[in-house]
């Protein structure tokens, strides 16, 4: 055991604001828990400092809070912080996840948090056989994630115009980086449906694929058809900035549609990890949209404020 401090990244700063030093504690509590976690201000860095096993290096080092890890040497030499050279071996290049800017992007850190609390979630050998879900997937960052993870993913989104987008976004760092890859478009049932509904786009890279299939989150389950997975991690509209399928602020009737058809699709022992505005809905409210979908809640929480309007938290339900 050797005691470690985590230097919280700028990033978390950005993604958090001026609740990030507690929700940086929530992600490393969920991931590494029975911890006894202490914040240090040093200058003009903030540290959360714990004692543990260097097995845990990696995953530590993939928190979406950390920045870097020291190793804080003994009495004898002053208590000096020795960076540890701890590498993600994170697949495809970051340029995949942050390069891309569009409006109502999910903030990427928030995304990859979403991830990181999720296999914490989960029981897993092997993570190139987690199986993960974003049935609004937007541009599919969370998508993106999954395959730097190593995991394979699949998502649905409404806009028929996300396809196209994503594939120039990522055809173009595939260029850059000079990355191998392919693409592979088609139908669902191999035919069209109305609006392109059913239209899907493979993108496959080191051994990790994404697919994103244009559909309508309500019809998750019939869109998949038999497909089930480890992880569901979505985004939803926050009831604010963004109007929900049936043109309504509030996403709280379109969860309560969707609610069943998610966790049809999970594996048991799985785990969705939803991020929500808090003040629509509330969260009491949220958890009561999956009451009878066989979803045991937990008590993870890493609520912060967004905006005067806007109070971001994150409830994860694991299936039973």
């Amino acid at each position: 055991m050797k005691r470690f401090a985590l230097l919280i990244s700028p990033r978390s700063k950005s993604a958090y604001f001026n609740d990030y030093i507690e929700v940086a504690k929530a992600e490393l509590a969920w991931s590494l828990p029975d911890h006894e976690v202490e914040y240090v201000k040093i200058a003009e860095m903030d540290f959360l400092f714990l004692t543990a096993s260097e097995e845990y290096l990696s995953m530590l080092a993939r928190l979406s809070c950390v920045y870097g890890i020291f190793e804080q040497a003994g009495e004898k030499d002053g208590d000096q912080l020795l960076p540890l050279p701890i590498a993600t071996d994170f697949d495809l290049h970051e340029d995949f996840i942050f390069g891309a800017k569009f409006k109502g992007k999910t903030n990427e850190t928030l995304t990859q948090m979403l991830i990181n609390v999720g296999l914490a979630s989960i029981k897993y050998d092997d993570i190139a056989k987690v199986k993960l879900l974003d049935p609004m997937c937007g541009r599919a960052t969370t998508l993106l994630w999954a395959m730097r993870y190593g995991m394979s993913s699949k998502g649905i989104e409404q806009d028929a115009k996300a396809l196209p987008e994503i594939r120039q976004n990522v055809k173009k760092w595939c260029k850059v980086h000079k990355q191998k890859h392919q693409f592979r478009d088609g139908f669902v049932g191999g035919k069209a449906g109305k609006q392109s509904k059913g239209k899907f786009l493979d993108f496959t890279a080191n051994d990790a694929t994404m697919r994103v299939i244009t559909g309508d989150s309500v019809e998750t389950s019939s869109i998949l058809k038999g497909d089930k997975f480890d992880l569901l991690v979505t985004d939803i509209p926050y009831g604010v900035q963004h109007f929900t399928t049936s043109k309504t602020r509030n996403p709280l009737a379109v969860l309560e549609e969707c609610a069943q058809g998610w966790s049809d699709v999970m594996k048991k022992g799985g785990a969705i990890v939803i991020a929500f505005n808090s003040n629509i809905p509330k969260r009491r409210d949220l958890i009561a949209a999956f009451s009878d979908c066989e979803l045991q809640v937990t008590d993870f929480s890493a609520q912060h404020r967004m905006s005067e309007s806007i109070v971001r938290d994150v409830v994860i339900l694991r299936k039973i």
